[in-house]
């Protein structure tokens, strides 16, 4: 049970890892001066924000792993 949970970590923090770099590079090519020849075709800036809504569900499944209890979203109370 315990080398599963090592393994599912490892795979989890290398596709953080990978998602970081996609961030970066998609920071990269929307900071580039853009050229009127050839338009971009893909919009680097939507791009980076869903990849930051990944990077945030794959940090709560790291989180879930390491401490072994699953994440829950707060709910107001009274609702």
């Amino acid at each position: 049970m315990q080398m599963t949970n090592n393994i599912e970590l490892s795979i989890t923090i290398a596709i953080m890892i990978v998602e970081i770099g996609l961030f970066a590079l998609c920071y990269y090519r929307a900071k580039q001066p853009p050229d009127p020849l050839s338009p971009r075709i893909i919009n680097y800036g939507l791009v980076m924000i869903l990849l930051a809504l990944i990077f945030f569900a794959t940090l709560a499944h790291a989180i879930s792993l390491v401490t072994g209890t699953q994440v829950k979203p707060r709910r107001r109370r009274g609702l």
